[in-house]
């Protein structure tokens, strides 16, 4: 009996430049199996930040590369930004492992400024129910995710898949209450 072919696993290589940005890889998808490790390519310590539930916080010295994180079949988005000295740097940079969406955390209606790749996902998590409303950065506005509600209950929302029209964008969304609480924040598709 033949053996079935492994499918293969990459470990992905980001390097973070002076001043301490990413320059290549800032949004990518990978394969749920695949890893991603860091390289501090800086001249100074930096530490990464990742958004929650990914990879914790961690510090890396001039030269050297983070252990591999990931794999293990997963299928969600994780943001990550890049300090020096308690200074953010760089980001928000986004990673897709397999096909799964970035959490948003709604909070008193705040949302933060949050990155995915181009077609990723997001889904938010919200304190309490919000009407939302989406606009480009020129505050045009924007129907650009498959589905878009114009309602996020408290909770779990539906995913939303980022349209073609989403590449490269940066957008906005409003949040307004019943009880008047506004707010929003912004998602940068693979910028």
């Amino acid at each position: 009996m033949a053996a079935n072919p492994c499918p293969e696993v990459a470990n992905w290589l980001i390097q973070v430049v002076n001043p301490g940005v990413v320059n290549a890889n800032k949004a990518i998808q990978i394969g749920s199996s695949d890893t991603i490790s860091l390289h501090n390519g800086c001249t100074f310590p930096i530490t990464i930040v990742f958004s929650v539930g990914g990879f914790g916080t961690i510090v890396l010295q001039p030269g050297q590369n983070s252990q591999a994180l990931g794999g293990n079949n997963l299928n969600v988005t994780y943001d990550y930004w890049i300090e020096n000295a308690g200074t953010v740097t760089g980001g928000p940079y986004a990673v897709q492992f397999g096909i799964g969406p970035l959490q948003i955390v709604i909070q008193s209606a705040q949302g933060g400024t949050l990155a995915i790749p181009n077609g990723g996902e997001i889904q938010f998590n919200s304190d309490a129910a919000y009407d939302i409303s989406w606009t480009f950065a020129n505050g045009q506005p924007a129907n650009v995710w498959s589905p878009q509600p114009t309602v996020i209950p408290q909770g779990q929302s539906v995913v939303m898949r980022a349209l073609a029209g989403a590449n490269s964008q940066s957008l906005n969304f409003a949040l307004d209450s019943s009880v008047g609480v506004r707010g929003g924040g912004t998602v940068k598709v693979n910028s």
